[in-house]
């Protein structure tokens, strides 16, 4: 089947402002490690710094490149009291050869600066994201990132609870009074009509060309639950007729933490997405 191009114009919708309470967030899982201490744990030079270290390091398997292979691998860690990394794992893969390559690079970080709360250093799960996207170019092994970064302040209270709009994957580090924030290159399409796309582009930056690797519908039957009913998808972790229920915390008006677990419950991770300007987008569809 020849492949198609679609120039789809994504528009903001407007949201109806509602007025609600702070959530309450854990600080501290079940086997004792931080979720949310009074300071995060960081990469040295930063999270631009972390970006640069995965995309020189980085180097994306051949006969994964051979296969097509491309995706988004999340992985586990935490960061012990000393700053060095334990525990890491593959909480959603892609291809065990994208899979085996993501842990590597993070397995080989030089040591963090520890989480600090009531005053000590304290263990910190992490979790982040690392990108494998096919390049044009021929011979280029490493994943094309591209990671702008902005700052929102936190701590406000959130008065638009409504999911409608354009979001961007991201990375977020929380500050004292403001989160930082890394784009990546993801986007999830929530429409007034009860269905989602998400998006995976291709490029630099999200007017270049993409293609959808998830479609289907959605219905919310709390506030603090959005459920995906997949009717389409390229994911090898929530195919075609998965039902995913996915648990939704407000940080901002234009910043939510979304909680998911595998389909067999094994696995759990949360991802972060920022509300963004309608971008332009070309579609590459079958």
């Amino acid at each position: 089947m020849h492949t198609k191009l679609v120039s789809l114009f994504i528009a903001l919708f407007l949201c109806l402002p509602l007025f609600a309470q702070k959530e309450s967030i854990p600080r501290i899982d079940s086997e004792g490690v931080y979720l949310v201490p009074d300071e995060m744990p960081k990469f040295p030079g930063g999270m631009q710094a972390m970006m640069k270290y995965l995309s020189t390091n980085v180097k994306y398997p051949v006969e994964a490149q051979k296969k097509g292979v491309s995706g988004r691998v999340i992985i586990q860690f935490v960061v012990m009291e000393d700053g060095t990394l334990g525990q890491e794992k593959v909480v959603r893969g892609v291809d065990p050869l994208l899979d085996e390559e993501a842990l590597r690079v993070v397995k080989a970080m030089p040591k963090w600066t520890p989480g600090v709360a009531d005053g000590k250093t304290v263990k910190v799960r992490f979790t982040i994201p690392v990108m494998f996207s096919l390049s044009k170019k021929k011979n280029d092994h490493a994943p094309n990132m591209n990671i702008p970064e902005l700052t929102i302040p936190s701590g406000q209270e959130v008065t638009n609870k409504n999911l409608v709009g354009v979001w961007q994957s991201c990375l977020v580090q929380p500050g004292e009074h403001d989160y930082r924030i890394a784009l990546l290159p993801v986007l999830k399409v929530i429409s007034a009509d009860k269905t989602f796309i998400n998006i995976m582009t291709r490029g630099r930056d999200a007017k270049s060309n993409a293609v959808i690797f998830s479609q289907g519908e959605y219905r919310l039957p709390s506030d603090n639950l959005y459920v995906e009913i997949i009717s389409k998808s390229s994911d090898p972790v929530f195919m075609a007729g998965t039902e995913n229920e996915i648990s939704v915390e407000r940080l901002h008006d234009n910043l939510i933490k979304l909680s998911f677990s595998s389909p067999d419950k094994e696995k759990k991770w949360v991802e972060y997405w920022f509300r963004v300007p309608s971008p332009d987008v070309k579609i590459m569809a079958d």
